[in-house]
């Protein structure tokens, strides 16, 4: 079947997603495809009192993308990879996995305030909407208070702006796509954060049975070097289980010789037991090396960080189209 005229992208209505949306577009356009844009409510979008760990489904803003895709009502979904769950649902392919932006975490100081990360007085206030920030944090200090906060990035900026938080922790991509990183102070260091599988790329799916339009997207948007470093993330991610709801990252790059470094991170959720450890493996590896690291951190103690975890916020919710 050739891929249809006009080619019809998915997106949630985010300024952030329809940037990612729009530069999709724009690539697809190059290649001389005729390309329309959809905006799609999802439940992470509707629900916003509160914490998306507490929504207790890790599909909060893909589901309804995927019922559109296999309902053929889109060609195209494009996410924010780290968004997409630890396994994709019967029906859905992910074709291509677009060049990462910087992957790290921002810290984003209010505007009232001068200091940097290491100069944050005793007792300072971050906002995150991230179990996996949260932990991290009070992991490197203890002393720090975090409070939750949800929305777009451009809500969050306005709830910090009007606020008495010292800062909000923010994925340093979205800043960068979205022209503000004139509100970047610094980034944090792997070694204090490890970023969100995924963060910083771009996941572009479609129905399983679209095999030409797989194709034709894997051709004209993957970029193989950040899908070799995500997949590895993302095997780490379905190895520990839980996507978002729990408190866990890994980052996967290539090094200056070609092979891929590794860091995975399991934390509970007031820093006191946080679990790391760094592997480099050939980029080959890196998917087994991943599912390895992974269960090493769950032997030496973080399963029991997170079967506490989720043991307080009930079970994980299936995908149901």
């Amino acid at each position: 079947m050739p891929v249809p005229d006009p080619l019809v992208i998915g997106t949630r209505g985010s300024e952030l997603a329809l940037w990612q949306a729009n530069f999709v577009r724009s690539r697809l356009e190059a290649h001389g495809h005729r390309v329309e844009i959809e905006t799609i409510l999802t439940r992470g979008d509707q629900v916003q009192d509160v914490p998306i760990s507490e929504i207790g489904d890790e599909s909060v803003f893909t589901k309804e993308l995927d019922r559109a895709l296999l309902a053929g009502d889109v060609h195209v979904a494009v996410h924010s990879l780290k968004d997409l769950p630890s396994h994709l649902p019967e029906g859905i392919t992910l074709a291509a996995i677009g060049e990462r932006e910087d992957p790290g975490d921002a810290f984003v100081p209010h505007p009232s305030v001068g200091a940097g990360l290491r100069d944050l007085p005793e007792g300072a206030t971050l906002a995150t909407a991230s179990l996996r920030r949260r932990a991290q944090i009070k992991s490197w200090r203890p002393d720090l208070t975090v409070v939750p906060v949800r929305g777009n990035v451009d809500t969050r900026l306005e709830k910090l702006d009007d606020s008495s938080w010292h800062g909000m922790v923010l994925a340093m991509a979205g800043l960068l796509r979205m022209g503000l990183s004139a509100r970047i102070r610094e980034a944090f260091p792997v070694d204090i954060m490890v970023p969100a599988v995924g963060q910083g790329a771009l996941g572009i799916a479609c129905a399983s049975d679209e095999p030409d339009i797989a194709e034709a997207l894997h051709d004209m948007l993957h970029h193989d070097a950040t899908g070799t470093a995500v997949m590895a993330e993302r095997a780490f991610m379905q190895t520990v289980g839980g996507g978002c709801q729990v408190p866990t990252g890994a980052f996967a790059r290539f090094n200056g010789e070609g092979a891929i470094e590794m860091d995975g991170c399991i934390a509970d959720l007031d820093g006191t037991d946080s679990f790391r450890e760094h592997r480099v493996c050939d980029p080959e590896d890196a998917e087994s090396e991943a599912r390895d690291l992974a269960q090493t951190l769950l032997d030496v103690g973080g399963r029991e960080v997170l079967d506490e975890i989720l043991g307080e916020r009930g079970p994980r919710t299936s995908f149901h189209p």
